[in-house]
Formats: C-alpha cells, structure tokens, sequence
C-alpha cells in the first residue's frame, strides 16, 4: 500500500510540475471557464434536451458496439517500473501488492469513465431508441465484462490476434444486449467475475507477463501527454525509431530562385514527406470532420474556431522545429524571409480546410 501510494504521489507531481512549467493559473481559469461553459449548453441541448441529432439516425446495434470497444481500450494500470526487475522482483508479496492496488486504482478510474458513457447514452437508447430496462442492465454489466476480459487477452494473446478476439468479444457482448434475458446476465456477470479472479491469479500474483505489463504502463502514463502536448519536441520521452529516407517521387527540383518561394516549397515538402507531421495533421482534421454533422451549428462553428487555432498553433511549433534544424540553417535566409515564408505555409494549410468546414456546416443549416 505504501508503495503504490508514493508511486502515485510520484505521477501526479510529474502531470502537476508539467502544467505549472507549461502556463499559470489564470491560462487555465481562462481556458477552464469557457471549456466548462461550452460543455455545459451542449448538454443541455443534446442530452436535456433528448436532441441528439444525427446520432439518432444510427442504428442502437452499432452505438453499444462502439460503446463496448471504447470499453476494452482502457488500459489498467501496475505502476511497474524497468528498475523493478532488479529490485522489487526480490520480493514477490510486496510487488504483488503494489499491481492489486494497481488494479483496484485502475479499476475505480476506469469504471468512472464507462459511467460517464453510459449515462451520456442512456437516455437515447432508454427514450428514443426504446430499448428495454433488462437490455440497459445488460449493456452496464457487458461494458465491465468487456474491459476486464480484455485485459486478460492483451496479456494472453499476441497483437495479431488480440484485435479478432477483442473483435468477437464486442459482438458477443453487444448480441447479448439485443438478445438480454436473466440467464444472459448471469452468464455474462459471470464472466466478468471469473476474469477479475484470473487476472488475480495470472496478471498480480505471477510476474511472467513483467515486461508487457511495465511497456502497457509507461505507454498509459505518457498518452494523455502525447496526445495533448505532442506538438512540442521538448516533452518527447522517448526517442523514435530512425527510419531510412525514401527518394522523392514527386517535386524532386525546385523551379524557383526566389528565397521565400524556395523556403515555403521546401517547408511544405518536409511536411508531406515526414510522417508524424503530416499526421497529426490530418488527425486534427479528421477529428473535427464528423463532429460537424453531430454537434448543434453553434457546437460545430465554436468548433471550427477551435481548430483554427489549434492548426495554427500545431503548425507554428512545427515550422519553428524546421527552422532550428541544421539542414535549413545552411539555407541563407534573412528573418524577415522566414517570417513571410512561415505566414504563407500556414495560410495554405489552415485556411482552405477552415474554409471548407464552414461552408459544410453552413450548407448543413440551410439545407438540411
């Protein structure tokens, strides 16, 4: 107890030295508010309201099916450290100790998020989709089921097959909620309960699995960071993988002489020819894209404004990585070239998409 107590400690000064070194309090009462505000009213027009929007026209089958497979991404947490192959496998009982809680911790935090879900969804499927209170009881039980029979299989099973079990998993589970009767919730609880004493005795009790459990948390306490702060060089943890360069297949040549045309041909190649930037790009917009056609038209240009400047800051920080490499250092380009150059990539990557998304959203309005 007390080493799962101090490791915890430990994780949430590191997220709370992360957020003092990345801005003050008064950024986050101003990005609070709002955040708060926003989510408010979209509430209260979606779910108070029983105003779904074109979440109603999908069919319920493929809602809990998404629903159950959100379930099974959630990871458990041990709070194993590489170290502790070295020190802490000497003592089985204490290491034992520390995944229980783990799991327990993991378990508490996890079950606050399918509660989440499924209040966010009960009442669409309780008053616009009618499914019945036994079908309900069922999808609560199947979302717990779900997510810790899913953990035993990304211990058992290698990446090949953990997404065509977790796959039959999903669609045995959501057939259930269709199909629910009292023998399916018992069957089903049983389940849940007999994955729960496996895990016990295979994942915390026996340390065979040290090395993937320790991989699984390292990757769960650096996602959120990841995700959110993945724009900045200097939060990157871990180093990746060197690949090795492919030639060009098209614009191999620049045709110009003009240094701000040359800077921005090659800042747009690098951004199309490097992976992870093009990427997270495409992720940005991708993200946003079926929100429009959710969201009420206020929510969808709110969020349009969001991405904006969401794209404007992932390019900004991207463009300033360029600048600082040695490859581009060799390019003699004044300043004032490189500023002109910067504004005009980030005009021709953000505004045409921005663009787009308004005149999709208000053609949404007008006609629909």
């Amino acid at each position: 107890m007390l080493l799962f107590k101090s490791r915890l400690q430990k994780q949430w000064k590191a997220h709370l030295a992360l957020f003092r070194s990345i801005g003050d309090w008064a950024l986050y009462i101003y990005l609070i508010i709002p955040f708060a505000a926003f989510i408010y009213y979209l509430l209260r027009e979606t779910v108070f309201q029983l105003n779904y929007g074109l979440i109603e026209s999908i069919h319920p089958g493929i809602l809990i099916f998404l629903l159950l497979f959100i379930a099974t991404s959630l990871i458990n947490r041990t709070f194993s450290e590489p170290a502790d192959k070295l020190f802490l496998l000497q003592n089985r009982k204490q290491y034992a100790a520390l995944k229980r809680w783990s799991f327990y911790y993991s378990l508490l935090v996890n079950f606050l998020y399918m509660a989440i879900l499924y209040s966010l969804f009960y009442p669409l499927l309780k008053y616009v989709h009618a499914i019945s209170s036994i079908q309900l009881i069922q999808f609560a039980i199947s979302l717990m089921s779900c997510y810790l029979v899913s953990k035993i299989i990304l211990l058992q099973s290698s990446k090949w097959a953990q997404f065509c079990y977790i796959l039959f998993l999903v669609v045995l589970f959501t057939t259930f909620v269709f199909y629910a009767n009292v023998w399916t919730v018992v069957f089903s609880s049983l389940i849940g309960i007999v994955s729960g004493g496996f895990y016990e005795k295979r994942a915390i009790q026996t340390h065979r699995y040290f090395e993937k459990q320790t991989e699984n948390d390292v990757e769960a306490f650096y996602r959120w960071q990841s995700r959110i702060f993945f724009i900045n060089p200097e939060l990157k943890t871990l180093k990746l993988p060197v690949h090795k360069a492919k030639a060009p297949i098209l614009c191999k040549q620049s045709k110009s002489n003009n240094q701000v045309t040359v800077l921005i041909e090659l800042m747009l190649k690098t951004i199309l020819r490097k992976k992870n930037y093009l990427w997270n790009y495409v992720r940005i917009i991708a993200i946003v894209f079926p929100l429009m056609f959710v969201l009420p038209w206020w929510a969808a240009y709110l969020l349009i404004i969001f991405m904006y400047f969401g794209l404007n800051s992932y390019m900004s920080a991207i463009l300033d990585e360029m600048k600082e490499n040695a490859i581009f250092k060799i390019i003699p380009a004044s300043d004032q070239n490189w500023a002109k150059a910067m504004k005009r990539v980030e005009i021709y990557m953000i505004n045409p998409v921005s663009f787009v998304y308004l005149v999709i959203i208000t053609c949404r309005i007008l006609f629909f």
